[in-house]
């Protein structure tokens, strides 16, 4: 019996597309590893419950609100939280699901747990780190200045993780184009202009008419201005006469169009992704409050450069900086954009989403490039509950020990993965009088899967062909009964307690 996974969240031109766009990317990506995927959406003014249907997907409806959507996102539910947690669950009926991923700024801990009786596990996507949650896994997919602490308090125990842009969920085609992507080089000859579906704000126009005050005759422009846009044709007369800029309607992807530009010239929200994955540099305007921090971070690390807010953006100003741009080398910008997003995002969402005790892992040396996960892993709660010290590891001690470890003949040290997608642990074997230790941790976003063992197996496995003979010693407190069980089916053999503080585990590899 396959899989059933929900989604709520509402689809409306009015409150922008992001979010159903990127739900859509990861339920379509899911529905091809066999899962049943529905979407439960209020009909609200501007929905796109029709894209949802067109792309394949069961929607259940929730009654039109009685008020209309207001920019404070508070308002986007078009309902007390109460009322939509009792329709939610009308609406589900006797439907149980394996996972509800929750999608909705106006949404929180109260409706998620009202939900959990419908539901085996909880996801929610979010980047405003501004309320309560009561769910298994959160996703936050920005880049911004404190990411790995801002989440801290707002999760129950049991909650993990999933931060930052290498879970960007991005349609299937960046994954393709950004093997294709290579980094610009010199200054740009082809712009790219996207303000989003709606842009009431008329920030396509305010660009076009700086652009127009440049002598860019040289220089070719893509603008893409949707048919859901209210001001076409005002930018059609604009336009008139402008032979070097090209407009496009619809688009199905932005994608190829990314990739043929040079410069980008555009909103602060989930199109700074796709950019990035495709290695293009961008002037990016914020729309709204929850762009600011994503943008500030991206223009200090020199990835975007950040014009400003919405209500003060000015013609000249921004053809001042535009031409200031375009006499740039892009060599170095375009490159270290090419960095940040590899469009594998959607990939490791789904396996986090179904790792069972059957999914295959595989064993690989560590790398210098592991050492953030690796931190991340150890300083997370229970991991640090079940060391023998529980007292959080900072980046400059974990800096200075990650490298001694790589360069220690005596350390053997293994990342575990899930093929292609999602690192599910790290195991190391460190050299001690007693024999090799042997220390592994487990991605939290797996933990309840029944890989723990798999995982300790793998990593033996790796070592076994370094170390052939080899006696591995383990060592876990004895209330870590998880543990205990793992090196037990494994075979180790309990040696001792040394004290009431240690269970020791031993043995031969062969």
């Amino acid at each position: 019996m396959s899989l059933k996974i929900a989604f709520r969240v509402d689809a409306s031109r009015l409150i922008g597309t992001g979010h159903v766009i990127r739900c859509l990317s990861l339920a379509n990506a899911l529905s091809t590893e066999g899962v049943s995927c529905l979407f439960i959406c209020r009909e609200h003014k501007g929905h796109l419950i029709d894209l949802i249907r067109r792309e394949g997907h069961e929607v259940l409806l929730l009654s039109a609100p009685s008020v209309y959507l207001s920019p404070d996102w508070k308002e986007w539910l078009g309902a007390d939280w109460q009322s939509d947690a009792e329709q939610t669950l009308q609406a589900l009926k006797r439907i149980h699901l394996d996972w509800l991923v929750v999608d909705h700024y106006a949404l929180d801990a109260r409706w998620e747990g009202r939900l959990r009786q419908n539901c085996e596990r909880l996801m929610v996507i979010d980047d405003l780190a501004d309320r309560l949650h009561d769910c298994d896994l959160l996703l936050d997919q920005n880049l911004v200045a404190n990411l790995h602490e801002r989440y801290v308090g707002l999760l129950p125990e049991r909650g993990a993780t999933l931060l930052g842009p290498t879970y960007a969920l991005l349609q299937p085609v960046y994954e393709d184009m950004h093997k294709k992507a290579r980094p610009r080089v010199g200054k740009p000859r082809r712009l790219f202009v996207f303000f989003g579906g709606v842009d009431d704000d008329k920030l396509t126009h305010t660009t076009l008419a700086a652009l127009l005050t440049l002598d860019l005759s040289e220089i070719h422009v893509d603008v893409v201005v949707p048919d859901s846009n209210p001001h076409r044709d005002e930018i059609k007369t604009l336009l008139c006469g402008a032979h070097h800029i090209c407009l496009h309607g619809t688009q199905p992807s932005l994608a190829p169009l990314l990739l043929d530009a040079d410069l980008a010239i555009g909103a602060g929200g989930a199109t700074s992704w796709e950019r990035l994955c495709l290695g293009l540099p961008a002037l990016v305007v914020t729309l709204a409050p929850n762009q600011r921090p994503i943008a500030d971070e991206l223009d200090k690390r020199g990835l975007v450069h950040w014009v400003g807010e919405k209500d003060s953006l000015r013609v000249d100003e921004l053809a001042a900086k535009i031409h200031t741009i375009l006499q740039q080398p892009l060599d170095e910008w375009s490159a270290n954009c090419l960095k940040v997003v590899d469009g594998l995002g959607v990939r490791r969402v789904c396996a986090a989403l179904l790792a069972d005790k059957n999914t295959p892992l595989i064993a690989r040396p560590i790398s210098q490039f592991d050492e953030v996960q690796v931190l991340e892993w150890a300083n997370d709660p229970l991991t640090r509950r079940n060391s023998f010290s529980s007292a959080l590891i900072t980046p400059e001690s974990h800096h200075l020990w990650f490298a001694r470890q790589l360069n220690n003949p005596q350390c053997h040290f293994y990342l575990i993965e899930i093929a292609g997608s999602l690192p599910a642990g790290q195991v190391r074997f460190q050299h001690e009088q007693d024999g090799w230790n042997v220390h592994f941790t487990m991605n939290p976003v797996l933990r309840g899967r029944g890989l723990g063992t798999a995982l300790l197996k793998i990593g033996l496995k790796a070592f076994a062909q370094e170390q052939s003979g080899a006696l591995v010693v383990g060592k876990v407190k004895p209330a870590n009964h998880a543990s205990c069980r793992m090196f037990e089916s494994l075979g180790f053999n309990f040696v001792s307690a040394a004290g009431a503080d240690v269970a020791i585990y031993q043995s031969k590899l062969f």
